[in-house]
């Protein structure tokens, strides 16, 4: 006689796994299918390697796409219930810069292997090298296979993860198992991705970081800002505050390139009185000299080039346009973006399956009822910092809160 599982859950990745591990607890009869030969492959390669699983100050604000339901899932999974539960599989952690929290161990197995030990031991059933490609909703879902095997379950969960990072499995399957099932797709973008600019002179400060505010899209309705570490690159602007701004920029870059603004002094307000007063210790200065202590040598050395300074002049006899331009400069450097880098180096993806078509505090379809969506195939996406995979855990919490109350 065929086994009808009480949940099928396609994909073994960070909502996944969680939904697995809760329902099972539970008392549910739960499948797993996962079309990679191991499941988390992104868990392992997050936070480069080391998983940047929760941060301690995450809120609603932290997201883009849809926030509202990021809302509704932290309301029920918020900081303090994560840490909490994954400190009860065993895992002990870390409190870095900006409340970003990590194994302590440092490597991402230790939050991965927690998972997939808890769920074994709870009796999830795992099959790996097993890839859906068709869903009916029938009075049973039944689930095919590549292969051709059919798995039938009362319940069924997309956990597929988006497109992002095609080397460790992301794929277009779960937007076109979703739209299978009545959902729409709000166009998948990179996000958490570095930026390619015009200006080529940026390849001067390779490898140089720098903590600044990063501001896209200035001056407009859909102005954008992070503050965090940068990272030139010599294609562009890298780091997590040029990650944390990239989702806003795809969206629109289809539009024509995007202006972004770097500011070098992201703690100054005023960077003209800033300046007089520094004019007033080191007038006596070259700019070179002037900006020593300040910024990094290459970009002081950039930036005076940029601003068109005499490199022999003394600051004190700058006139009043030159201190302005320097401030400007300071305050917003100009970049232009052209695109995105390929979605290889995307950690996550902007866009996914409509969340008007989804049930906020059950995660069920509207579309399809008894199909639950969760994570990053939702059209929500985090800023860099753990604010991704808390999502993940708590769009899984909140679907096994329902599917184990029914």
């Amino acid at each position: 006689m065929e086994q009808i599982y009480d949940i099928a859950i396609v994909g073994a990745g960070a909502s996944g796994m969680m939904c697995a591990l809760l329902c099972t607890r539970a008392g549910r009869r739960v499948i797993v299918l996962e079309k990679e030969p191991q499941v988390g492959r992104k868990i392992l390669v997050s936070g480069n390697g080391r998983c940047n699983l929760t941060n301690a100050f995450v809120s609603a604000g932290d997201y883009r796409g849809t926030p509202d339901i990021a809302a509704a899932v932290l309301e029920e999974f918020p900081f303090q219930k994560c840490l909490q539960l994954f400190h009860g599989l065993g895992v002990l952690t870390i409190e870095e810069n900006d409340g970003r929290i990590f194994p302590q161990s440092g490597k991402s197995t230790a939050v991965c292997e927690a998972l997939r030990l808890a769920c074994q031991e709870a009796g999830a059933t795992f099959r790996v090298n097993s890839e859906t490609v068709k869903i009916q909703a029938k009075k049973q879902f039944i689930l095919t296979q590549k292969d051709g095997e059919k798995i039938s379950a009362n319940r069924c969960v997309l956990a597929c993860g988006s497109c992002a990072y095609p080397q460790v499995g992301g794929t277009q399957a779960g937007y076109e198992l979703a739209k299978s099932l009545g959902h729409h797709i709000i166009e998948p973008t990179q996000a958490l991705c570095a930026l390619n600019v015009r200006e080529k002179a940026v390849a001067r400060l390779q490898g140089i970081r720098a903590q600044v505010r990063m501001i896209a899209l200035p001056d407009t309705p859909a102005e954008v800002q992070s503050v965090g570490e940068i990272l030139f690159t010599n294609y562009g602007l890298s780091g997590p505050a040029a990650l944390s701004v990239s989702g806003a920029i795809g969206k629109v870059l289809a539009q024509g390139p995007v202006a972004v603004q770097v500011d070098l002094l992201p703690d100054v307000d005023d960077k003209m009185i800033f300046l007089q007063n520094r004019i007033r210790l080191f007038g006596s200065r070259t700019p070179k000299a002037f900006f020593a202590g300040m910024l990094h040598e290459n970009i002081a050395n950039l930036l005076i080039d940029f601003a068109g300074l005499r490199k022999n002049e003394l600051v004190q006899n700058w006139t009043e346009n030159t201190l302005q331009t320097v401030a400007k400069i300071l305050g917003g450097w100009p970049f232009t973006v052209t695109s995105l880098r390929p979605w290889m180096e995307a950690m996550v993806a902007a866009g996914g399956v409509n969340c008007a078509e989804i049930n906020y505090n059950t995660m069920e379809s509207s579309c399809c009822p008894g199909l639950y969506i969760l994570g990053e195939l939702l059209n929500v996406d985090g800023r860099s910092g753990g604010f991704n995979l808390h999502f993940a855990w708590a769009s899984a919490y909140v679907a096994a809160q329902a599917l184990t109350e029914e």
